[in-house]
């Protein structure tokens, strides 16, 4: 059956029912003009991609699409934008370069039912489009029960990939003034810094598994840098490769903006190997019967 729809409407698509828009603000980027496809192209060349691949939809599909907020609730936002980039990636990605795309579409995408899968396999599919432009080898490997699997392997590098799929102003924003409170964006690019790294399924496991880590802070203060004095001129999107480094980045349809942190690699080796436990006590505390 054909996912994807014309809606009628300019710089809209249907997918699955659903209205998918082809504007994202603040900068109000055109997706389908960025991908250089019109909307018939678009949905002719989807539908294409997810009957080559078996590609099956659930109706539910995306299951868990909660998001917390104090001003709106629990609502289900449904995150279209990054359905429509990933698609548009992958269709570029096999017109151009002949590259199996299968994984990302019916694994990552479909498969995982949820925001946080549809952020992780936009950023997947637009990693992979970026290398492959710029000459890289890039392979998604099948995963191996019992094995260390990381998301892509690039030019000979393991490389895991995070999106963090949590938006720091959507639960601060007070219902009744429908504003946030002031913050410097440093002490939150810092603070999103450390938490990645600290958190078990982020920065840890990401070290666990590969020779570089992509953090996606799309959704983060990262996100928001845009106009606050970030050097931007002559930026490569990415920096190169390099075993032990964490690149942090923030997508704009497909390109990226960036900084990374290269790690001690006896560091790095340590908490990649180290599975010992640890705990800490006080002397002479009370025994936990009270006596």
């Amino acid at each position: 059956m054909p996912y994807f729809e014309n809606s009628g409407m300019d710089g809209f698509v249907l997918f699955n029912g659903r209205p998918i828009p082809a504007c994202r603000s603040p900068n109000c980027f055109d997706i389908l003009k960025e991908l250089e496809m019109t909307s018939e192209q678009f949905v002719d060349k989807a539908n294409a991609l997810f009957d080559k691949h078996r590609v099956r939809v659930p109706e539910d599909y995306p299951k868990e699409c909660t998001v917390k907020s104090k001003m709106f609730g629990d609502p289900q936002m449904v995150p279209g934008n990054d359905i429509a980039i990933c698609v548009g990636c992958c269709i570029l990605i096999e017109d151009q370069f002949g590259f199996d795309v299968s994984k990302i579409v019916k694994n990552e995408l479909i498969g995982n039912n949820s925001r946080s899968g549809i952020h992780h396999a936009c950023t997947m599919a637009a990693l992979v489009l970026h290398f492959l432009k710029n000459g890289a080898n890039v392979q998604i490997r099948k995963e191996k029960a019992n094995q260390q699997n990381p998301d892509l392997v690039i030019d000979g590098f393991d490389c895991e990939i995070k999106a963090i799929d949590e938006s720091d102003w959507t639960a601060e924003i007070k219902p009744a003034t429908g504003k946030g409170p002031s913050r410097k964006l440093s002490e939150d690019i810092c603070y999103d810094i450390g938490q990645f790294i600290a958190k078990k399924n982020s920065g840890h496991k990401g070290i666990k598994q590969a020779d570089v880590v992509f953090a996606d802070l799309s959704l983060k203060s990262f996100g928001w840098i845009d106009g606050a004095g970030w050097i931007t001129e002559n930026n490569p999107g990415l920096p190169p490769l390099q075993k032990y480094r964490m690149i942090y980045l923030a997508r704009e349809i497909i390109y990226f903006r960036s900084f990374f942190l290269d790690l001690e690699p006896r560091l790095w080796q340590f908490i990649k190997n180290c599975e010992t436990k640890h705990s800490f006590a006080v002397l002479g505390a009370p025994s936990g019967d009270g006596k």
